[in-house]
């Protein structure tokens, strides 16, 4: 089989505290890792001038999302939190000056269509990029951080939403994501790329990364 184009991944944050990264506590903390992580973009981060988030509703600030997740929260789920990570030697294909641009047109077409599919309104969200090395190619990884509500918008009131991986809903999040970045492939390689994926072996699930695992995304300094 061929080798992923792309690793996807959701997870979310509970309404209740049930041990360390979980509950309130727990996505506060992860925002602020996500926007303060960067220690270059610091000071830059601390300015709400500065959108480091891109804001699709959910805020421009670790406050705002997390206000935003309390009020939008369903009994279960204070808030949703996903990776979108494109392969890394596809995107060295992307000319360097397009492919920031690139990665965040994925990400929203990724979300938007996976809440389309799956019969739903698109909720708001925000959405962070981020830079770093892969751990032996040392190729670069741009992948974003989304944060989404546990509900969505109806006509009446708001409905919650879970992602159930026995559902189905795992390969749903795949298969969009996979389509999307085909697609745009296409539009800004051409059909080409494809030869990077002939015969090549597949990503095991264990190779994946922990989308709570912050450290697996970022190292340490």
């Amino acid at each position: 089989m061929s080798k992923a184009i792309i690793v996807v991944d959701f997870a979310y944050k509970g309404t209740q505290r049930k041990g360390h990264g979980t509950g309130r506590k727990g996505l506060s903390s992860t925002l602020k890792y996500l926007q303060y992580r960067d220690k270059v973009q610091n000071l830059l981060a601390e300015n709400r001038d500065y959108e480091r988030w891109q804001d699709r509703g959910m805020g421009i600030h670790w406050r705002d999302i997390l206000k935003n997740s309390d009020d939008l929260q369903s009994k279960h789920v204070l808030a949703w939190t996903w990776v979108v990570s494109p392969a890394p030697d596809l995107m060295a294909l992307v000319p360097e000056n397009q492919r920031r641009d690139f990665v965040c047109d994925l990400t929203e077409k990724v979300v938007e269509d996976y809440y389309i599919e799956r019969g739903f309104a698109v909720p708001e969200y925000s959405y962070i990029l981020h830079d770093r090395q892969t751990d032996e190619e040392g190729m670069q990884q741009l992948h974003t951080h989304i944060v989404l509500p546990g509900t969505v918008p109806s006509v009446a009131e708001r409905l919650p939403v879970y992602n159930n991986k026995e559902r189905g809903h795992d390969a749903l999040f795949r298969d969009v994501a996979t389509r999307h970045f085909s697609e745009m492939l296409d539009d800004v390689i051409g059909p080409e790329w494809r030869m990077h994926r002939e015969e090549e072996p597949e990503i095991e699930p264990a190779q994946m990364k922990d989308p709570n695992d912050l450290d697996a995304w970022f190292g340490r300094d």
